[in-house]
């Protein structure tokens, strides 16, 4: 039997009750896959992401994470926000050290006192990150690829089965995007699924197995990435 990371079923969501901004979606991710979310701005892209993650609870329907449809465990959950909601005044290894916050506690966060494998979890985050040179450095003298690569690091912190991007490459250059995009995937190894939201047809051929295209909040199609239909795309977006 395969097994999901990720399974939706007939999920809506309402902010208000009366407006859906998602309908009737049903998905599935398998464990060490990786799924792209294409669709146009405010097609609810990152409403499934805050969903997943259990920012937000949907309105009607199932989401199950890891087997369980419950809400004690989204710290297993890594997700990486649009604007990546980093604290520019800390340096990028307090921000990484963030991520830890399930396993040390609110106070240990707030008054930053951290055990020493937790410094040294982080450290090696950042390495694997390819930013370790700069973890002392306050993160807005940072460039935007190594913002990122501090957000990558931070998320990893979770000890993560799963991670959510939502555009976090979409600010930066091209070869930027993918310098990111190959260390994403290089650290993601075989075990943790990934699920990113793009707009860029070429990134989620090349570093997904699948691409679900949403509109308007409805799931329009579902495909193997290395055959996305351009034209479709195009329809989509137009």
């Amino acid at each position: 039997m395969e097994e999901y990371a990720i399974e939706l079923n007939n999920v809506w969501y309402s902010p208000d009750g009366n407006h859906y901004t998602l309908k009737n979606i049903d998905l599935k991710v398998r464990r060490g896959a990786c799924l792209a979310l294409i669709g146009p701005s405010g097609s609810g892209k990152t409403t499934l992401l805050k969903i997943i993650t259990r920012l937000i609870k949907p309105s009607n329907g199932f989401v199950i994470v890891r087997g369980s449809n419950g809400w004690l465990e989204k710290h297993r959950v890594g997700y990486i926000p649009q604007q990546l909601g980093l604290v520019r005044s800390l340096t990028a290894l307090e921000n990484v050290l963030i991520g830890a916050h399930s396993r040390i506690g609110y106070i240990g966060t707030l008054f930053s006192v951290f055990p020493k494998k937790e410094m040294k979890l982080a450290l090696e985050y950042l390495d694997m990150a390819g930013i370790s040179h700069k973890a002392e450095r306050k993160v807005y003298t940072l460039s935007g690829g190594e913002r990122q690569r501090v957000a990558i690091a931070r998320a990893l912190m979770q000890d993560p089965e799963i991670i959510l991007a939502d555009e976090f490459v979409s600010n930066l250059d091209i070869v930027t995007a993918r310098e990111i995009m190959d260390m994403m995937k290089r650290v993601k190894g075989t075990d943790m699924s990934l699920i990113i939201t793009t707009h860029d047809i070429n990134l989620a051929r090349y570093y997904s197995e699948t691409t679900v295209i949403i509109k308007d909040g409805i799931k329009i199609a579902e495909i193997s990435s290395n055959v996305l239909d351009h034209n479709k795309v195009k329809e989509v977006f137009a």
